[in-house]
């Protein structure tokens, strides 16, 4: 699957925070620093004890939900053994993260599928996915999942791309392959109705764009026992 292919490579995974993700900024990415704080703004109103970083690459945010103290647990879950690799050593060699011994929040890396989250219903506070869910070969199985490990009143937050920016991508580049490794999603409209499928209500979903291209998704699983 090109989706997965890409990501599984040493050579991507090496690159990922060496120029690859602050190249990101042309679509209308703010940057990690501000993207963070935009995740813990939205977090912050339900207080979560447990926080997933789904697609977590090489722990570009798995580290700052980490180093910022404030759950018990986070977790980051990727399906790429390189990427997880790569955040292991960068977790190791972070003097934050390695010495700081009073911090409160546990880390621990998953190797997992988005599509076959191995965690219990109702059992997640927050989900973060950082310029993911593009390279996710099935949303609705993904989009299902994620549904289904939070519990209600959980939060999700995502961040991804408009079709137009891989178009660019690919006018420029003339890789094939590479815009076969992306979902492109066409408007916002297409995104609101991936994540309704998974079950979030649509009054419960909150999408803006950012600059040209950059995404910023935000829902909430519904209480309602219905």
């Amino acid at each position: 699957i090109p989706m997965r292919d890409l990501f599984t490579s040493p050579s991507v995974s090496f690159a990922y925070e060496r120029g690859w993700r602050q190249g990101f900024a042309s679509a209308g990415f703010p940057g990690a620093d501000k993207e963070y704080e935009l995740v813990r703004e939205y977090f912050m109103p339900i207080n979560p004890e447990v926080v997933v970083d789904m697609s977590c690459a090489t722990g570009l945010f798995t580290r700052r939900l980490t180093k910022g103290n404030d759950y018990s647990r986070v977790i980051g879950c990727d399906y790429s053994e390189a990427m997880l690799l790569e955040a292991r050593n960068r977790i190791s060699t972070d003097p934050e993260l390695s010495t700081n011994k009073s911090s409160k929040t546990n880390l621990d890396l998953v190797r997992c599928d988005v599509g076959e989250i191995p965690m219990k219903s109702d059992s997640i506070d927050a989900l973060h996915a950082g310029a993911a869910m593009h390279c996710w070969p099935d949303l609705d199985s993904a989009f299902t999942e994620i549904y289904r490990v939070l519990r209600p009143g959980g939060r999700f937050f995502a961040s991804t791309f408009l079709a137009p920016y891989f178009r660019n991508v690919q006018a420029v580049g003339g890789d094939g392959v590479e815009s076969q490794a992306f979902q492109y999603f066409e408007s916002v409209e297409a995104l609101k109705d991936i994540v309704m499928k998974g079950g979030f209500e649509e009054s419960d979903i909150e999408i803006e764009v950012l600059g040209t291209a950059c995404v910023i998704i935000r829902a909430e699983k519904s209480n309602s026992l219905e």
